[in-house]
């Protein structure tokens, strides 16, 4: 088939749908970057035109679409799984090592596509979200939306209040979180202290990824568990170590509702997108030279003023005058 040019295919017109990559990427095909660049390979059809650059807009209700020959069918349902992750299991969907993965423990009837939302350390275990609805799952993982994740940490022995400081200053040593309001910033609390180990509860509203366990191996208090038990209101129930369950209505109503949440209500204003308020630029006033011990004028035969509340005004310095020096000419005898 002869190969169009990028303003000869029809679809053009936003009002027919939504973007290609969008309904390739929601169909499980790729990821949004690598299904524009399969728009840019021509490696998809609509109808049976090529399409070779965006953007382009199509139904995936009436359009026919193609990969490589292969139809692509209308997007899945979006599923919502929580997992209860153990360890040495990886959260990626693509491992170079071959290591078992998190989907590997998922058998949806659907067969649908679906990724973790955020990682978790291969030596951690706990909550796993996954899913294959990509706005939701960045709506979770963007700093910005300030969605809290719990993890509870078991460190061997006794820590007092010094040490648990020395482990806050070493996880967050930026003290930084999204929200203005001190009681949302990230932090680590106490839960029980015994004579062998103490249990903390660790909370990262900053969306920073960071490696707990080598953290905690650096400053000298290695881990005995990592787990993470909550992502927002979502708590880990209900299911037991490398099972799955769907979210119900409840659950997944609370964590929308969180992550759906305002944002103009908890971020400041430079980072909604908008200009800061910042005072108006006053120019300086110009210097002015004046001698520090110069006479007043009354001194040089003028009357002050009496109680005028006028300090007298300072002469400016003048420039010095510099002479040349220069040798005298040599006379001849």
């Amino acid at each position: 088939m002869k190969r169009r040019s990028s303003s000869a295919h029809p679809f053009t017109d936003d009002r027919r749908g939504e973007r290609i990559q969008k309904v390739l990427a929601q169909a499980g095909v790729a990821s949004r970057r690598e299904c524009e660049a399969l728009v840019a390979q021509a490696r998809v059809r609509v109808n049976g035109i090529i399409l070779d650059a965006l953007p382009a807009w199509v139904n995936a209700d009436k359009d026919k679409i193609e990969v490589d020959g292969r139809v692509i069918r209308s997007a899945d349902p979006h599923v919502y799984i929580m997992l209860y992750k153990p360890k040495g299991i990886v959260c990626t969907n693509v491992d170079p090592d071959g290591r078992r993965r998190v989907i590997d423990l998922v058998r949806h009837p659907l067969q649908t596509r679906l990724f973790p939302v955020g990682r978790l350390e291969i030596d951690a275990s706990g909550l796993v979200l996954m899913t294959n609805d990509g706005e939701f799952a960045n709506r979770l993982t963007h700093p910005r939306y300030e969605v809290s994740k719990t993890f509870e940490l078991v460190v061997a022995g006794k820590l007092d209040d010094a040490a648990v400081a020395t482990i806050e200053a070493a996880l967050f040593p930026s003290k930084r979180s999204m929200s203005m309001d001190p009681e949302k910033r990230s932090r680590v609390t106490v839960l029980s202290r015994e004579m062998a180990r103490t249990t903390l509860l660790m909370e990262i509203r900053d969306g920073k990824n960071t490696e707990i366990r080598l953290t905690m191996l650096r400053i000298g208090y290695p881990l005995k568990r990592l787990r993470q038990i909550a992502i927002g209101p979502l708590q880990l129930r209900g299911v037991t170590v490398g099972a799955w369950r769907e979210l119900s209505q409840a659950e997944f109503t609370s964590l929308r509702k969180a992550a759906y949440k305002s944002v103009t209500a908890r971020t400041r204003p430079d980072e909604r997108g908008e200009e800061p308020l910042t005072p108006l630029a006053i120019k300086p006033a110009a210097k002015t030279f004046a001698r520090p011990f110069a006479k007043p004028a009354h001194s040089i035969g003028a009357k002050p003023a009496l109680h005028s509340g006028v300090k007298p005004a300072m002469r400016p310095v003048a420039k010095p005058f510099m002479k040349r020096i220069t040798k005298p000419k040599r006379q001849r005898p």
